[in-house]
């Protein structure tokens, strides 16, 4: 049905501009209580790799030779910094989406980040928004949908059309088999001579 709503409204923005202006202002204290919440994390982690490779080859080669704790410290560590670069850039971009994504990702996948209450109420807000657009959406999706099934009953309400449904069914029940080298009728079907 989302494919249906593409197609029919593409480009369509579920959100208001009372919507975008909210996020866009609740952005801003979620980005900057994040983000040094994100860099006590990482400075812990950090310190627990002193030897860790600036980056490329190298630092793939060492991330591999770790193992158990040391392997999921490393790759949280990694991942945590790719979410602060990532929520940075989204508040000088304007990308209140990116902001509310990664806050809940931290939220709901990282316990070891401890999120103030004012945060998470921030973050549940956001995702109000984002839920209400999505219904708004979906209501939009239902309803097309509706509209071409209602179309579609009443296209095949018609003699011509249901006699042509009922050719589609009876081709479907004899299939069609070829034989290399004879000759035979569409309608004989799988009959072998």
């Amino acid at each position: 049905m989302y494919e249906r709503l593409d197609r029919v409204q593409p480009d369509t923005v579920w959100t208001t501009l009372s919507d975008d202006a909210e996020l866009e202002e609740l952005s801003i204290p979620a980005a900057t209580a994040l983000r040094p919440l994100l860099t006590t994390e990482i400075d812990r982690l950090r310190a627990q790799f002193p030897d860790r490779p600036k980056a490329g080859r190298a630092r793939s080669l060492w991330f591999v030779e770790l193992e158990d704790q040391a392997y999921d410290d490393a790759g949280n560590l990694s991942a945590l910094e790719e979410i602060r670069t990532k929520v940075q850039r989204a508040l000088r971009d304007k990308e209140p989406g990116t902001i509310a994504w990664n806050l809940g990702r931290i939220r709901r996948h990282y316990t070891a980040i401890s999120l103030p209450a004012d945060l998470l109420a921030i973050h549940d807000r956001m995702e109000a928004i984002f839920n209400a657009a999505d219904d708004r959406r979906k209501t939009a999706a239902v309803d097309l949908q509706q509209a071409a099934i209602r179309k579609e009953i009443a296209r095949r309400a018609t003699d011509e059309a249901w006699q042509r449904e009922l050719e589609r069914r009876a081709n479907i029940d004899s299939p069609r088999v070829f034989i290399v080298g004879a000759q035979t009728s569409s309608t004989d079907g799988d009959q072998m001579t």
